[in-house]
């Protein structure tokens, strides 16, 4: 039987090169050699830097008040971490110590009413399998395997959780990613133990769980790129170790696995780490991306892969796998219609990421109209992150709009959050446009999320080549609104304010902000890239007034290049009438030596004739541009 890895030994030697990995590998065993333990692994879900120290290990602890450190700590990463150290050392004092910290919980805290919702959370049960085997592996492949009666032990353990996990399935776990990493689980203790009708319970339950939650267009229903990450793991792990046993898979489970990673793929920002989408943290996941590659023998994975042949890759694959040849998109930019998700690729180092679609599970914000904008290495605007799941002030100031770069009406979210994790009056997306080839992409939505304050609030976002973005917020409203449009920059940016707008900059990327109408304020805001981590950013909220109809323009220029820029009024050449500027916006810019002239209309206006005149461009559609002497190009009728 072959899980993971031929020589163990080999593997270690080669990620041992890099020391920030072995260090980490050899301070998490250390620690737990006097009963401390910290959660910091890549893929950690929830975080957490602060150790803790036991006398007499409490397996359902809560310490912190945060019931997530104890589920982090019943996944027994520690454990893997000193089967790595033996590995890695040759000293059997790890092995040892993963003898004692096992048969500690083995004989400690069995599994009963009160440990199911804690040590023994179906979840945990299901994710730790994995580290136990790969565990096993590694001592078998170093010479230093375990003793016979902790391997029997272990059998024991296993049984038990099997008939936990055959036992914890219900609607819940058939839609969530809670039934595939339990399943995933369920399927490697089945075939450890030999038991096939475990093992089929278990890939027929992956089959339908993936057909449920991959959405078609290859995003994971949940909405947050970490947990699709965690599914795609669970999902790709199954199907490698299947076929290393020339077990037979149903071809869905294969189908949507693929599905799932060109999804995830696709999103990911162009240096390869996750944006912060949902419940997500700032990982780079090109190292899932790669097993995905080399599993479906896909170049356009391998891609979106490069550079993802790192640690995390060679615990699962030998020293010698080779991605398959690339094959560059045809498109880069896409528009996942089923999920209501947009990438637009303005270059290799330059992009822009918006939503206005599923609010999905618990794990999903409330950033209808959200966009990220990505250059020269860095992100620049973002989502804030997530934190925590403690339902907190800081939680909720995180999930709720106001942590996204989007638009606020009268100061009242776009959804109602109950708790943590329940949702009410969701606000209803309508995502209307995504043209999104080439030079010239335009993004249209809407949502129904202040219906019941009379209010209807539009975004269009216009990006011309890499250089400039338009955003564009139409607020029609029956009486008097207030909005606030909310712009968050990363933590680390310089936000300097100069004569005609804000200057944002950090490390080697910069943009300009040229704020059109409003009043403009500057604050700082909570931020969290990864779990329990808390930063602070700047925040530039711009205020302004809607009666009847308004049309609120932000002009962002990427990059350092000087340009010059005018607005202009959208003329009717057959009667000289003008558009009104509460529906329309006219812009000119110059910069590098060319020359465009923009025109945004919010909603047909026939009066006084249909072509449009915008400084050089001469039209009938309402969103359309000229550069120079080229031909105008509509981009909406």
């Amino acid at each position: 039987m072959y899980f993971y890895l031929k020589d163990p030994k080999r593997n270690m030697n080669h990620c041992q090169r890099n020391t920030l990995w072995r260090d980490s590998v050899l301070r998490h065993a250390d620690e737990s050699m006097t009963n401390t333990f910290t959660f910091t692994e890549k893929y950690e879900m929830e975080r957490c830097t602060k150790p803790v120290t036991f006398q007499k290990i409490d397996w359902d602890a809560i310490p912190f008040g945060d019931n997530e450190w104890c589920f982090a700590f019943n996944r027994h990463t520690f454990l893997l971490n000193n089967a790595k150290a033996a590995a890695i050392t040759g000293d059997e004092k790890y092995r040892d110590n993963w003898i004692r910290l096992f048969e500690d919980f083995f004989m400690r805290s069995p599994l009963s009413e009160k440990t199911s919702s804690l040590s023994w959370r179906s979840l945990e049960c299901g994710i730790r399998i994995e580290n136990y085997i790969r565990s096993v592996e590694i001592f078998n492949g170093i010479g230093m395997s375990l003793d016979d009666k902790t391997l029997e032990d272990i059998k024991t353990f296993f049984r038990v959780h099997i008939e936990h996990l055959k036992a914890s399935h219900t609607a819940f776990h058939r839609i969530s990613n809670w039934g595939v990493l339990q399943d995933h689980g369920l399927f490697l203790a089945s075939l450890y133990l030999g038991d096939k009708e475990s093992m089929e319970t278990a890939l027929s339950r992956l089959d339908e769980e993936m057909r449920l939650q991959t959405l078609p267009d290859g995003m994971h229903w949940e909405q947050s790129t970490m947990y699709q990450a965690e599914v795609l793991h669970a999902a790709t792990d199954t199907v490698i170790v299947a076929d290393r046993n020339n077990i037979k898979l149903p071809e869905t489970l294969r189908e949507n696995t693929h599905l799932l990673a060109l999804g995830l793929a696709k999103t990911l920002r162009p240096d390869g780490k996750s944006y912060l989408f949902g419940d997500s943290d700032e990982i780079d996941m090109r190292d899932i991306i790669a097993s995905a590659a080399i599993l479906f023998d896909d170049g356009l994975l391998s891609y979106y892969a490069e550079g993802g042949m790192d640690e995390e890759f060679y615990m699962s694959h030998e020293l010698d796998a080779v991605l398959p040849p690339q094959r560059k998109p045809e498109n880069p930019s896409c528009f996942l219609k089923d999920s209501g998700n947009a990438i637009l690729s303005l270059s290799e180092s330059r992009a822009l990421r918006f939503h206005s679609g599923l609010i999905g599970s618990g794990h999903g914000h409330f950033d209808q109209l959200h966009f990220d904008l990505y250059a020269n290495g860095c992100t620049i605007l973002t989502d804030t992150g997530r934190f925590t799941y403690v339902d907190t002030k800081e939680r909720r100031a995180l999930k709720g709009a106001s942590g996204h770069n989007t638009v606020i009406i009268n100061g009242h979210d776009q959804s109602v959050m109950e708790d943590s994790w329940g949702v009410s009056s969701f606000a209803e997306p309508v995502f209307s446009d995504a043209a999104i080839d080439g030079d010239y992409k335009y993004l249209r939505a809407s949502h129904l999320g202040y219906m019941k304050e009379g209010v209807y609030v539009t975004r269009s976002i216009l990006t011309i080549e890499d250089r400039f973005v338009i955003i564009a917020d139409d607020i029609a409203a029956e009486g008097k609104a207030e909005a606030s449009i909310l712009y968050h920059f990363d933590e680390g940016t310089a936000l300097k304010e100069e004569n005609d707008g804000f200057r944002a900059t950090k490390d080697s990327s910069s943009v300009k902000l040229i704020l059109f109408s409003g009043n403009t304020s500057v604050s700082e805001y909570p931020m969290s890239k990864k779990y329990n981590e808390m930063l602070s950013s700047p925040l530039l909220t711009v205020k302004d007034t809607a009666e009847g109809r308004k049309l609120i323009v932000t002009l962002i220029a990427i990059g350092n290049e000087d340009f010059t820029y005018s607005r202009i009024p959208l003329v009717k050449p057959l009667s000289g009438k003008k558009i009104p500027e509460e529906i329309s916006f006219g812009l000119e810019i110059e910069s590098g030596g060319d020359r465009y002239s923009v025109a945004m209309i919010s909603n047909e206006y026939p009066a006084g004739g249909f072509l449009i005149k915008a400084g050089e461009a001469e039209a009938y559609g309402r969103v359309f541009i000229r550069k120079n002497d080229e031909e105008t190009k509509v981009i909406r009728y």
